[in-house]
């Protein structure tokens, strides 16, 4: 199950190098054609995030995450990395592991994760006022 902390560890995969791929595999991703809205308010943007429980699959992450989407100002591959991040939340099983989120991530073509790596980062500028005393 996914949590707060869960999607946490997995952009840090991410930031901190933790992708041992060259990025030349094929991540299939055609998360550009995302119906998630593109109008959500800082706060509830950020808020989904801190919501999730414990007990949330990642597809229920995935569509809880979709449901509120982004802020308008997001970049184009802020909010592509978004896309790319759902659309591979949705394929992990619902009793995902960290290793699987680690293939998640190896899996990524370079320029998915260069758009992966641009969204966290935003969400990080972001949400960073929030509480730390979120649920996990």
């Amino acid at each position: 199950m996914l949590n707060a902390k869960t999607l946490a560890a997995a952009g840090m995969l991410v930031l901190t190098g933790g992708l041992a791929a060259c990025g030349n595999s094929s991540s299939g991703s055609d998360a550009g054609s995302s119906a998630a809205p593109t109008d959500a308010s800082k706060a509830s943007f950020c808020a989904t995030f801190t919501e999730l429980g414990a007990d949330v699959t990642p597809k229920e992450a995935a569509d809880k995450l979709g449901s509120v989407g982004t802020p308008s100002g997001i970049d184009s591959g802020a909010r592509h990395g978004f896309e790319v991040l759902l659309d591979h939340l949705r394929r992990l099983p619902d009793n995902a592991k960290e290793a699987d989120l680690t293939a998640m991530a190896r899996g990524l073509k370079a320029s998915d994760q260069a758009d992966v790596v641009s969204f966290l980062k935003y969400y990080g500028d972001e949400c960073q006022d929030l509480p730390s005393d979120s649920p996990s």
